[in-house]
């Protein structure tokens, strides 16, 4: 079983994740790392994401391997990023264009997947915004770049429901990693028609 933490920036996915179960966790990157520019050449910054990504899902799937369950800190089927930035007019669709086939065909050949579980913690927009300023251990000079994307992404995770039942929840303050661990992988793990689903639904929207 495969489990993601996912919300908004600053809704304290990371902390929670390494105070409750480090040694199931597939981290994320930070907003440190030595990536291309947002904004810089569209099929330089997908590459870039969608090797990033494929890289956290196979260690997730090493760490399921061994121990049963295992954590994402963000979904490594991260197209909703560039999808939400581009519904939230903050960057054009050229991104989303680009890395639409690169994460499909990573789906058909099983260097990506579906999480059984996606986890969605929520805060108010100012609470998000208090974290971020008081937070000195990372830079977030992009905070509210990324907040602006909160609803884009919600309503990517509504359709992926809509297309999986039951594979997104909210996250509870009294969930605990025990909870998920007898759940099962999902059956749709690298199912390409589901993919399609989910472009087909937040295509609609």
């Amino acid at each position: 079983m495969i489990v993601v933490m996912e919300g908004p920036s600053a809704a304290g996915k990371t902390t929670w994740c390494r105070a409750n179960c480090p040694d199931l966790l597939a981290e994320n990157a930070s907003e440190n790392s030595d990536a291309p520019d947002l904004y810089g050449d569209p099929q330089e910054v997908a590459l870039f994401w969608v090797e990033f990504n494929a890289k956290q899902w196979q260690a997730a799937l090493q760490i399921e391997k061994e121990k049963g369950i295992a954590v994402c800190d963000g979904d490594p089927l991260h197209l909703y990023f560039s999808w939400s930035l581009w519904k939230a007019r903050a960057l054009a669709s050229n991104l989303f264009d680009a890395e639409l086939p690169l994460y499909r065909q990573a789906i058909a050949h099983g260097r990506i997947g579906f999480a059984g579980l996606v986890l969605w913690r929520e805060a108010p927009l100012e609470e998000l915004r208090r974290r971020a300023r008081s937070d000195s251990t990372r830079r977030r000079r992009r905070h509210e770049l990324y907040l602006s994307m909160n609803p884009g992404m919600k309503a990517w995770f509504a359709i992926r429901e809509q297309v999986l039942p039951g594979s997104v929840r909210e996250w509870s303050e009294q969930f605990r990693i025990e909870d998920a661990r007898q759940a099962k992988a999902s059956p749709h793990r690298n199912d390409v028609t589901a993919f399609d689903r989910v472009i087909e639904g937040v295509s609609r929207g």
